[in-house]
């Protein structure tokens, strides 16, 4: 990698994981001394100094520079802790912490362990364990089991017993890493082989609407008019018929026997009489 293509960041992560012993760019340099490794400001300010060979590896960090806060984040996220001050006063001195994997590591005040706690507790029920969350103790990683609150004093409680701190107190923790749990339950809610997951098929764009042919409705059946008195006449005469005194009218039930005196027969429509029968039985 060309030293000027180094942007800031990029040079103090790589301060920080040991991963270049000398590099440099405009405003900083990585240079060996003896059995360390420092890192230089402009005009040759030390900024950190790391001891790679020391066991635990440590890091020191010179306290009120333009890098102290960048490089306190790198060192996290490289999972070094802050154990205290250095025999100069203005020194930060931390020391790498091995994490078990699938965890992440943080640095934070009291209360935001707690904060977590509760949450997870919540969702999750009352366990006697909380596997998800472990507090740093005597150099080991133990798991919570309880934190108590009372009068602004946390009691955390591990299998190495019950520690008590401020809510502002600065406290080393582990959270279960989100991604991990997630590629574990992928993983436990895999198929097996006799059931094969078919992959889902690719989105096609939507075709356009098809416009369909409108239907043509049957032709009409047309109707003669009505409106004629010989038509009405004439269509009568197909269904009524006298003879012998009776009148015999065909309808869809058979043939209907009419008798009595001065029967009439007319256009419902049109009210114009089509046919008179004035036989006396």
């Amino acid at each position: 990698m060309s030293s000027s293509s180094l942007d800031d960041l990029t040079l103090l992560q790589l301060f920080v994981s040991g991963d270049a012993t000398l590099e440099a760019n405009q405003a900083l340099r990585i240079q060996p001394a003896n059995k360390e490794r420092q890192l230089l400001g402009r005009k040759g300010a030390l900024l950190a100094t790391a001891y790679d060979a020391a066991l635990p590896p440590r890091i020191e960090v010179r306290r009120r520079s333009d890098y102290t806060d960048l490089l306190h984040q790198i060192l996290i996220d490289h999972h070094f802790i802050p154990i205290g001050q250095g025999l100069d006063s203005q020194v930060l001195c931390y020391a790498h912490c091995p994490v078990p994997e699938g965890y992440r590591l943080h640095y934070t005040e009291a209360r935001q362990l707690w904060k977590q706690w509760w949450l997870r507790s919540s969702r999750q029920g009352k366990r006697n364990l909380q596997l998800d969350l472990f507090v740093l103790t005597q150099d080991k990683w133990y798991p919570v089991r309880d934190i108590g609150l009372s009068n602004g004093t946390l009691y955390v409680e591990t299998l190495r017993g019950e520690t008590a701190h401020q809510g502002e107190d600065m406290l080393a923790w582990l959270e279960k890493d989100v991604a991990e749990a997630t590629e574990e339950t992928r993983v436990w809610a895999a198929p097996t082989a006799s059931a094969p997951v078919t992959p889902a098929p690719t989105p096609r764009p939507a075709a356009p609407p098809q416009v369909e042919a409108p239907v043509q409705a049957p032709p009409a059946t047309v109707l003669p008019p009505l409106s004629a008195p010989a038509r009405v006449e004439s269509a009568l005469a197909s269904v009524v018929c006298t003879r012998e005194g009776k009148v015999y009218v065909k309808t869809a039930a058979g043939v209907v026997v009419i008798e009595g005196d001065n029967l009439k027969a007319y256009s419902l429509a049109h009210r114009t009489p089509a046919a008179k029968v004035r036989q006396r039985l």
